[in-house]
């Protein structure tokens, strides 16, 4: 196993209010029973271009593997922006890049 940062880039369709901003950060930040989403210093986990709808999220995830990881960091952007009051269709998220490691 081995802690990855992973990039989920991807666009809202409506703005990220501050109320939302809160809860997708919470989420991300919360506890996981793999302690995926816990916050890591130095680590700007939410970048949001307001004008143009786009965002960054920078999550680490402990994943056996690349694929895993990334697979993790989707779900947990998924599950943020659910818990934020977005509905399907009005986030797009991308592909996930792991932009770090630390195997340990």
């Amino acid at each position: 196993m081995g802690n990855y940062v992973i990039t989920v880039p991807g666009t809202v369709q409506h703005p990220v209010e501050e109320s939302a901003r809160r809860t997708l950060l919470s989420v991300v930040r919360g506890a996981d029973p793999e302690e995926a989403g816990t916050e890591v210093p130095d680590l700007d986990v939410l970048t949001l271009d307001e004008p143009e709808g786009t965002f960054v999220l920078r999550l680490e995830v402990e994943a056996p593997d690349r694929t895993a990881a990334g697979e993790a960091a989707l779900g947990l952007a998924w599950r943020a922006f659910v818990a934020a009051g977005y509905e399907e269709g009005s986030v797009s998220i991308g592909t996930p890049a792991v932009t770090g490691i630390d195997v340990g």
